[in-house]
């Protein structure tokens, strides 16, 4: 069955890593919001993905503005990946913030807010700890989300992908794969809001994920660390011997 109510949507699954581990398929889940969810997808989240845990990376008002569908067979968590003070109550919604006219000051505001937010996105943040405590627990899989599954889901996958032994540039391309996924419901947003082809392009980074801004969270952790192991020990409590296992469980 294929999930059409969700932006985003997908498996992360297929990378190969240096010493021969292969992620598996059907198991870390990711994407947007799940207020559209029908009760036939709910179903299939659980009877056949078996996903039994939903960790929403939203802040608060913006989880209010679009609550997600809840299954009574899955636990759902909410839990800010933002950690940054938010001076609106959309986050990291930017489709939402394209409602309104587009001036130049408020796109250079978005660009600088959402360029300090890969800045600190990936230390010790609580949502992200909660992610790695529910992918080892291994009792359920785990569907991990924001509103439109690229930023704050996309640094969250990002780090998975290290955290299995990935290579950087594979961590990246997963990241900058939510452009293939975003593009029709990104599409249809901008003919309901009829916005113009021209800002359409300048309005880009807003709805698209940049590979600059991922490399402006892999050069803040560059800038505090020698080495990825060294960032998941000490802002993660992820040692070797969680690595090992959660390679155990999630590839082959």
């Amino acid at each position: 069955m294929r999930i059409v109510n969700i932006k985003n949507f997908r498996d992360i699954k297929g990378y190969s890593s240096q010493d021969g581990f292969v992620i598996k398929p059907y198991m870390i889940f990711r994407g947007g919001a799940l207020d559209k969810l029908t009760i036939k997808e709910q179903n299939h989240f659980v009877d056949h993905l078996k996903i039994k845990y939903i960790l929403d990376f939203r802040d608060e008002a913006e989880a209010s503005l679009a609550p997600d569908k809840q299954h009574e067979n899955i636990l759902y968590e909410r839990i800010s990946a933002l950690k940054m003070q938010s001076h609106d109550q959309y986050g990291f919604d930017f489709g939402t913030m394209l409602q309104g006219e587009m001036t130049k000051e408020k796109y250079n505001y978005l660009m600088s807010y959402i360029k300090a937010g890969y800045k600190e996105m990936a230390f010790n943040n609580p949502a992200y700890h909660r992610l790695f405590e529910l992918l080892l627990r291994n009792d359920g899989y785990v569907y991990f989300h924001c509103t439109a599954g690229k930023d704050r889901t996309g640094v969250a996958g990002f780090l998975i992908m290290i955290a299995l032994g990935m290579s950087e540039e594979d961590a990246i391309q997963e990241y900058l794969l939510s452009n293939i996924y975003l593009k029709e419901s990104n599409d249809e947003l901008c003919q309901q809001l009829q916005i113009p082809e021209k800002l359409r392009e300048e309005c880009r980074p807003l709805l698209y994920v940049q590979r600059e801004l991922i490399e402006i969270m892999i050069q803040s952790i560059r800038v505090k660390y020698r080495s990825y192991d060294e960032f998941l020990l000490q802002e993660y409590n992820f040692d070797n011997e969680k690595r090992r296992r959660l390679k155990e469980i999630y590839c082959e």
